[in-house]
Order: C-alpha cells, then sequence, then structure tokens
C-alpha cells in the first residue's frame, strides 16, 4: 500500500511539473537554479516520462522536445516531435528544429504556419547578410505559409515592405533580372504603403523604387502623399524634386527642391541627393532644372 502510495505521489509530482513548464515563458530562465524548466533540461525526465507512460501525451513531448532544442540534441527533439500534435506550439518547435539542422526553408514553413513572424525574421535577416536572394526566396515561403492566417495588417505592411526591400537589393546585384524584381519590389512597397499609409519609409520606399523602375509620375504621386501626411519630411521634399526634374517640370522641381533645403537647415541636416542613391541620370535631370533659369 505504500508503495502504491508512493508511485501516485510520483505521478502527481510529475504531472505538476508538466503543467508548470508548459509555459514558454518559464523557460526563459531554464538556466536558474533551482526550477523545473532548469530540471527538464536534464536527461532524467525523459526516462521518468518513459517509464511512467505519460511521454505519449503530446504536451509533454512538446516540453521535452523543447529542452531537447536547448541542449542542442536535435535527433531525441525529433523523435519527441513525432507524435507531438499539432498547433501552433508544435509548428514552432519544429521550425526551430529545422533552422537548427539547417534547413531554413522547412523552418520558414514551420515558422509561417505556427505564425511566428518574430523567429522567421531573425532567420531571414541572418541569411540576408550573407545571400540575399536566399533571403528574399525565404520570405516568400514564409509570405504563403502565412496565407490565411488573421494577421494585423501592419504587421503584414512590415512584411512586404521587408521583403520589397530584399528585392530590390537583389535587383541591384543581378542587372540581368532586375527589371522583374524591382517591379516586384515596387508592388511589396506599394502594398504596405496600402495597408499601412501612417508609416513615412513605405510611401519614401514606392517614391524612390519607382524612379527606379523609370516610372516618374508614379514617384511623385507618393512622393506627394508622403509630403502631405507629414510636411516636414526632407526626403519626401528632394524626392518630389528628382522627380518633377524628370518629368520636365523644372519649375516645380526648384520649389520642391528649395523646401527640402529649408527644411534640412531646420533640422539640422545636410541635404545630399548624390548620397541618397539616386541614379546618376536622375541627378543630372535635377543639376540642369536648378540651372535653368526660371521664366520671367
Amino acid at each position: 500500500m505504500a508503495r502504491a502510495a508512493a508511485t501516485v505521489g510520483a505521478l502527481v509530482a510529475v504531472l505538476a511539473a508538466v503543467l508548470q513548464v508548459t509555459s514558454y515563458a518559464l523557460f526563459g530562465s531554464a538556466a536558474a537554479q533551482p526550477s523545473i524548466p532548469a530540471l527538464f533540461t536534464a536527461t532524467w525526465p525523459n526516462d521518468l516520462l518513459t517509464a511512467t507512460g505519460l511521454v505519449r501525451i503530446p504536451a509533454v513531448r512538446r516540453e521535452l522536445a523543447h529542452a531537447a532544442l536547448l541542449r542542442g540534441n536535435t535527433a531525441h527533439a525529433t523523435t519527441l516531435l513525432d507524435g507531438a500534435g499539432t498547433g501552433d506550439d508544435a509548428e514552432d518547435l519544429r521550425g526551430r528544429l529545422a533552422a537548427a539542422t539547417n534547413d531554413d526553408a522547412g523552418a520558414m514553413q514551420h515558422f509561417g504556419r505556427a505564425g511566428d513572424i518574430v523567429r522567421a525574421r531573425a532567420l531571414i535577416d541572418e541569411v540576408a547578410a550573407r545571400d540575399p536572394a536566399a533571403a528574399l526566396g525565404l520570405a516568400e515561403t514564409f509570405d504563403r505559409a502565412t496565407n490565411g492566417r488573421d494577421t494585423p495588417a501592419a504587421v503584414i505592411a512590415q512584411s512586404d515592405w521587408r521583403e520589397g526591400t530584399l528585392a530590390a537589393a537583389v535587383a541591384a546585384q543581378t542587372p540581368a533580372t532586375s527589371t522583374t524584381l524591382v517591379r516586384q519590389a515596387l508592388a511589396k512597397y506599394e502594398a504596405a504603403a496600402q495597408l499601412d499609409p501612417t508609416q513615412d519609409a513605405y510611401g519614401l520606399s514606392v517614391g524612390f523604387e519607382a524612379i527606379v523602375a523609370g516610372d516618374a509620375a508614379r514617384s511623385r504621386d507618393a512622393y506627394a502623399r508622403v509630403a502631405t501626411t507629414d510636411p516636414q519630411s526632407i526626403d519626401a521634399a528632394a524626392g518630389l524634386a528628382i522627380a518633377d526634374a524628370l518629368t520636365g517640370a523644372c519649375g516645380l522641381a526648384r520649389a520642391a527642391y528649395a523646401r527640402a533645403q529649408t527644411l534640412a537647415a531646420q533640422q539640422h541636416r545636410v541635404l545630399d541627393v548624390a548620397a541618397s542613391g539616386y541614379a546618376a541620370s536622375a541627378q543630372a535631370a535635377l543639376t540642369r532644372c536648378l540651372a535653368a533659369s526660371p521664366p520671367r
């Protein structure tokens, strides 16, 4: 009888431990001693939970897989995640496992299904530092995987804008395919600006990329919208000057450039259009307009 009571007590204790570690927040202090999460990063819980049969419970398998990932034991985590159930937590763990085993595309699919945009962005940024084209592919994979999820518009807008910056970066590196990539970047920027017009960066990106695409009128519309919502934007005023110069509206270009100079002086900034990355042809158009005498 005493042995039976002890066994029951042990099972109750194990179940209590499992409930305690269900919250991922607790794993943030897994290195702190003593703590139940820290104990779960050891090896004994696997033996105990296997012996009691509790390891068959999907929630238990997820917690043990999480602990295995913290230890860097990807092989054991793989075994545990087989039968760990579905849902965001399980998908997120599978994404972390894929990332740990250098399966970046697989990680994006799992993170997308889990809605874990934070881990997805971190991985995309890591890859972008060495290979923007590969990072763009990962971003596109994540977008497809998140299709159908209820994601806030501001979050989608930021993702679109970031994807646009990747497409623009790849376009700059690959002139042979730049036309398609520039269009892709411009479309992503415009989608971001439509979803969240309060962010100047999105509208400014539309204006700049439209210049790259050779559409000065489209660029002017974008810069004008930013200048309307943020009259103190130096970049919007300078962009208007470039766009107007490219369309031959030199009077408007001179007025916009003067406005940009005034704003720059007020904000203690140096106005340097050349440093903004505009093509030499765009800079030359502005130079010609500024040098031309205004009509009498």
